[in-house]
């Protein structure tokens, strides 16, 4: 069976938190707001949600790699460096292309890559 990919959630005891940081370094746009969730959802592929997992345990959302691809990693990169991402592998090459790969407060690791 085929499938397509709709979403991918990322829970986090601390919503506002992280709402913030994927707005403001790095500068996510919300498309979907819902209380203690929202969605950053892109027309030409599929969407990314926050949603708070405070009261759960265990804790939902660990052990996935997440890859986005940009227009121009390295610019990028150095986008996210100056708003104060936490950049845990610096820009190298793979063989799908230039890619890093940031912390998120709640552990999540999100790469980027120029395809």
């Amino acid at each position: 069976m085929k499938t397509i990919l709709a979403f991918v959630t990322l829970h986090t005891p601390d919503y506002p938190a992280a709402r913030t940081y994927f707005t403001e370094v790095l500068g996510f746009e919300v498309t979907e707001e819902r209380p203690g969730a929202n969605a950053f959802v892109q027309a030409s592929g599929a969407g990314l949600a926050l949603r708070t997992d405070a009261g759960l345990t265990p804790p939902l959302g660990t052990g996935v790699s997440v890859y986005f691809i940009v227009p121009d990693v390295e610019r990028y990169h150095t986008e996210l460096v100056e708003r104060g991402a936490d950049i845990v592998d610096p820009p190298h090459d793979m063989p799908f292309g230039r890619t890093f790969t940031v912390r998120t407060p709640d552990g999540h690791r999100l790469g980027f890559y120029e395809a």
